[in-house]
């Protein structure tokens, strides 16, 4: 009966006022102070800082109220070490205040790589392993009985030979050894630039063959093969490269279009 009584009195009902609006205040209060410490409310394009170094970038992105985080890097021979390459969000994008900008930048220092040419492989897959892995080299021949065509090691640019365990920065120099047959051979001759009579000449001297000759167009008499030039050969010229006496070369000639069919068709006009 008192609890009836005390529920319809005055006094309830002012407290019941009383707290219910203490906590609307409380809630009210309460989200605006979130929304103030969480910035719901405030946006920030991302600056663009692909190409600044990386402290300049830092710099940047702080000054906007963003955090820079560099989870990245790459190498590029080319490329100028430090600046940023990528950056995730892009520039532009509208992001929540103190919100993680990722950065990729270039390195440095170029990456190592294990060399894994050993002693005996074949000379083209050495070759292509060591385009894969971004190693610069030039290629040295050398007499051998039992390793013609195959690798008998790999130097670097002092001379000192590398094992194929060895780990060595990208773009180093270096110089892959090939064996040749003991044989009597000959220097191979560079036929390339050559006009067709200098080529034969030269052939016949270092005692080769001619082997697939392919002539961009027949030529019509001797005055006009006079004016044909080697463009390319095979085996491929390489200084010091040595081939067995005997030994077949492929020629592709070049010769300049005809003129003589409009100049004797002109002698009948």
């Amino acid at each position: 009966m008192r609890l009836f009584r005390f529920i319809i009195s005055r006094v309830f009902w002012i407290q019941l006022g009383l707290a219910c609006v203490l906590g609307a205040l409380g809630f009210v209060s309460l989200n605006i102070g979130l929304r103030a410490y969480t910035r719901h409310s405030e946006r920030i394009a991302v600056p663009g800082v692909v190409g600044l170094d990386r402290q300049g970038a830092m710099v940047v992105l702080e000054s906007a109220g963003l955090n820079p985080v560099v989870i990245d890097s790459l190498y590029n021979a080319k490329g100028q070490p430090g600046a940023v390459v990528e950056q995730d969000p892009v520039a532009g994008v509208e992001v929540k205040g103190t919100r993680n900008v990722y950065l990729t930048v270039y390195r440095s220092t170029p990456p190592s790589e294990r060399l894994e040419i050993e002693e005996g492989m074949d000379a083209g897959v050495a070759r292509i392993l060591l385009d894969v892995k971004g190693f610069s080299f030039r290629e040295r021949y050398e007499p051998t009985d039992e390793l013609s065509g195959l690798v008998l090691g790999v130097q670097d640019a002092k001379g000192d030979s590398v094992g194929p365990n060895d780990r060595l920065p990208k773009g180093a120099d270096l110089v892959l050894v090939i064996g040749e047959r003991l044989e009597r051979q000959v220097e191979l001759p560079d036929f390339v630039g050559l006009t067709y009579a200098d080529a034969v000449s030269i052939l016949e001297g270092a005692e080769l063959l001619p082997g697939r000759w392919r002539w961009s167009r027949p030529a019509l008499d001797g005055t006009d093969s006079a004016h044909a030039v080697i463009s390319s050969q095979f085996p491929e010229f390489v200084p010091g490269r040595r081939v067995r006496v005997g030994s077949e070369i492929d020629l592709d000639i070049l010769l300049p279009e005809s003129i003589n069919a409009d100049s004797e068709e002109s002698l009948f006009e």
